[in-house]
C-alpha cells in the first residue's frame, strides 16, 4: 500500500507542500520576500538571456540525436515540441516534460521506441555532463565548505556511470535477465525494443561526442545562470563554489519528487548553501528565483500551445 501511494499522482504535490511548509515555518517570511523582490533586475535579465541560450542549445542537442536515427525532423518542429512540452511539464511531476516530449515526437516518426530512446539518451548524457562538472568543481575548490559534498558527489557520479553503462547495454541485459514470460508480454516487448534503440547509440561515436559536448555547455550555462541570480541577490558566493554545489542542486530539480521544482529541491539548495553561512531566507530566495525563472522561460511554449491546441507537437 505504501509503494502504491508513493507512485500515486498525489504523492509529489503533497511532498512538495509538506517540505515547502516546513521551510517557510523555519524562515522569516519578510526576509524571503524582501530578498526576492529586491533582486537586481540587470542580473535577472542576464539570467533570462542565459536561460534562452541554454534552451536553444538543448534543442540543438536533441535534434542531433533525432536525426542520427534517420528521422528528418525540422529544427522548428523539434523546437515547438521542446518548448510546448517544457511548458506542460511545469504542471506535471518532475520528468513530465520528458514524457510529453517523447509522446509528441512519436507523432513525427513511425518508430515510437526510437522517439523515447532519443529523449532517454538526451537526459542520460545531460546528467552525466552535470556530474562531470560537479567533479571538476570539487577539484578546483579547496573550500572546506565543499567537504560534505565530496562523498555525495562521488556516490552520485558512480551511480550515474553505472546507469549509463546499463542503459547502453540494456537490451542485452534485458534479454538475459528478464523471465521469458515478461519478455513476451506487451510491456516487455516495448521495453526491449526501446532498450535496443538506446543501444544503437553505442556505435554512434561522433553523435555521442557532439551531444556530450553540447551537454557540458548546457550544464555550464545552467550553473552560470544560478550564479547570476545569486549575484542579483547579493550573495557573496564565488562562481567556483556554484560549480561545486549547484550540479547537486540542479540534479535535485530533475528528480521526480516535486512539481515544477517546488519543495524538496528548494530544501536541498538551502542545505547546500548553509556551510557558507548564507541565511536560510537568502538561499530560499535563490531557490525560489530558480523555480520562477524556470516557469517564466516556458511561456513561449504556452504561446505555441495556445496557437495550436489540437496537437502537442
Amino acid at each position: 500500500m505504501i509503494a502504491s501511494w508513493i507512485h500515486s499522482f498525489w504523492f509529489r504535490p503533497l511532498l512538495s507542500a509538506v517540505v515547502l511548509t516546513y521551510l517557510l515555518s523555519t524562515l522569516n517570511g519578510r526576509e524571503v520576500w524582501s530578498a526576492v523582490t529586491t533582486v537586481d533586475p540587470w542580473f535577472l535579465l542576464a539570467a533570462i538571456a542565459v536561460d534562452a541560450t541554454t534552451r536553444a542549445t538543448m534543442i540543438g542537442r536533441w535534434v542531433v540525436l533525432i536525426r542520427s536515427q534517420g528521422n528528418a525532423i525540422s529544427t522548428w518542429s523539434a523546437s515547438r515540441i521542446f518548448l510546448v512540452s517544457s511548458f506542460i511539464g511545469t504542471a506535471l511531476p518532475t520528468g513530465g516534460a520528458d514524457i510529453a516530449r517523447a509522446y509528441a515526437l512519436t507523432q513525427h516518426t513511425d518508430n515510437g521506441r526510437a522517439a523515447v530512446a532519443s529523449v532517454a539518451v538526451d537526459r542520460l548524457l545531460g546528467v552525466t555532463a552535470l556530474m562531470l562538472l560537479a567533479v571538476v568543481g570539487l577539484t578546483v575548490t579547496a573550500d572546506n565548505a565543499a567537504s560534505p559534498l565530496r562523498i555525495v558527489t562521488t556516490i552520485i557520479s558512480a551511480l550515474t556511470v553505472i546507469t549509463a553503462i546499463a542503459a547502453f547495454f540494456g537490451h542485452s541485459l534485458a534479454m538475459r535477465l528478464l523471465p521469458a514470460q515478461t519478455r513476451q508480454s506487451a510491456f516487455g516487448q516495448w521495453a526491449i525494443d526501446t532498450a535496443e534503440n538506446i543501444a544503437l547509440y553505442r556505435t554512434r561515436y561522433r553523435v555521442l561526442a557532439i551531444v556530450f559536448i553540447q551537454s557540458l555547455v548546457v550544464q555550464g550555462l545552467r550553473v552560470f545562470e544560478v550564479f547570476l541570480l545569486g549575484s542579483g541577490l547579493g550573495l557573496n558566493v564565488d562562481l567556483t563554489y556554484y560549480l561545486t554545489f549547484m550540479p547537486i542542486g540542479l540534479l535535485a530539480f530533475m528528480l521526480p519528487v516535486s512539481i515544477a521544482g517546488i519543495g524538496v529541491p528548494q530544501g536541498i539548495v538551502v542545505w547546500l548553501l548553509e556551510p557558507l553561512g548564507i541565511s536560510g531566507a537568502e538561499s530560499f530566495a535563490l531557490s525560489t528565483l530558480i523555480v520562477v525563472l524556470g516557469v517564466l522561460c516556458t511561456l513561449p511554449g504556452l504561446f505555441l500551445y495556445l496557437r495550436n491546441r489540437s496537437r502537442l507537437g
